[in-house]
């Protein structure tokens, strides 16, 4: 998938692409925005562009057996005759990758030498341990010992920090030189959700590009090439607030709404209990839902008068406290439960947060 493929961000790929035709690129960038807006996707398009040799690759021919030195009585081979090669293709659009070369085959076979993934599930592998929500200074120390060493097949090393701000400070830190001062030809791209998260003496060093929400149309796009039904897709688009990952958690909530008994007078509890038990996931659920909370309580409010208005004024502030709250270490089931059951003292049913009209 080219940049020219990816949807609901033109105005960033437009960048890009005018970074990748000039080669004047930045040896350190962030990509920053929400989860599950396609900051990853743009960021390995990007690198295989930017190492995209616009030329065609062809596979050798096998060679041809040779003949048995003990079968006497085999006739010579006819001598082949001489086929003119075709021209090689080459790619004139140097804002973006070609899929034909050699680079970008290699790219989008997972086995790239200039292109590396650094994140968790690398992380796992390379120290040989379970995956963690860390990314260690081991970790980083060895993608700063690669920086050290010259490209191996295309003109630039690139190196993507998936979900950057899971480096621990001094992680971050061992990464601070090869920021400042590069090597030749290498390129450095952190993505992010939370820039806040990175130290400032990073962000001062990196060239940072910005991706927004996915348009809702786009987010529903996105979601019927994966299999969703054109009325699931249009549902879960618009309670995804523009992100990927929020409209797939929106459909789980779903899911675990209509698994439970209507009239139960436990459903606030009962669906709260569905939390993941790491707590990072936990955390991102919990806010999905207080993000869905808000904007249903804000809907309402809107339309409201008398002492139902100011119900729903009290849960507006409350959610926007409990949504703060969200961000600490607390326990994010107590603080589901609050929310749901604040909801429904305000006329906002369970029911409410999943649905669209």
């Amino acid at each position: 998938m080219p940049l020219s493929d990816i949807i609901g961000q033109d105005k960033t790929v437009r960048r890009l692409r005018a970074l990748a035709e000039s080669r004047r690129i930045p040896p350190a960038m962030i990509f920053h925005g929400p989860p599950g807006i396609g900051k990853f996707a743009a960021a390995f398009e990007f690198a295989k562009a930017v190492n995209c040799s616009h030329t065609e690759h062809r596979d050798r021919p096998a060679a041809a057996a040779a003949p048995d030195p003990d079968d006497l009585f085999a006739a010579p081979a006819p001598a082949a005759a001489p086929e003119q090669a075709a021209p090689l293709k080459t790619h004139a659009d140097l804002s973006d990758s070609c899929g034909m070369c050699l680079s970008c085959r290699q790219a989008a076979s997972g086995a790239h030498p200039d292109i590396r993934v650094v994140d968790t599930v690398f992380q796992a592998a390379f120290l040989d341990e379970d995956e963690s929500a860390n990314l260690k200074i081991d970790t980083m120390r060895e993608m700063t010992r690669w920086a050290q060493q010259k490209p191996m097949l295309a003109p630039w090393k690139i190196f993507i920090v998936r979900d950057a701000e899971a480096m621990v400070a001094n992680a971050q830190n061992a990464i601070l030189k090869t920021l400042e001062e590069p090597p030749p030809g290498t390129l450095v791209i952190l993505t992010v959700s939370r820039k806040a998260a990175l130290l400032s003496t990073i962000l001062s060093r990196c060239c940072l590009i910005e991706f927004g929400p996915l348009p809702e149309a786009a987010l529903r796009t996105i979601l019927a090439a994966q299999g969703a039904d054109p009325a699931e897709a249009a549902r879960l688009a618009a309670l995804g607030g523009g992100s990927l990952e929020k409209a797939a958690e929106a459909g789980a909530f779903i899911k675990r709404v209509s698994a439970l008994r209507p009239g139960d007078p436990a459903r606030a509890f009962k669906f709260a209990a569905g939390l993941p038990r790491d707590s990072h996931q936990a955390r991102e659920e919990v806010k999905t839902l207080l993000d869905l909370l808000l904007s249903k309580t804000r809907t309402a409010w809107a339309g409201a008068e008398g002492p139902a208005k100011d119900r729903l004024t009290a849960l507006l502030r409350r959610t926007l406290e409990l949504r703060r709250m969200a961000d600490r270490n607390v326990s994010y089931l107590l603080l589901l439960e609050t929310a749901l059951l604040e909801g429904e003292r305000a006329g906002l049913k369970l029911e409410d947060l999943i649905r669209t009209v």
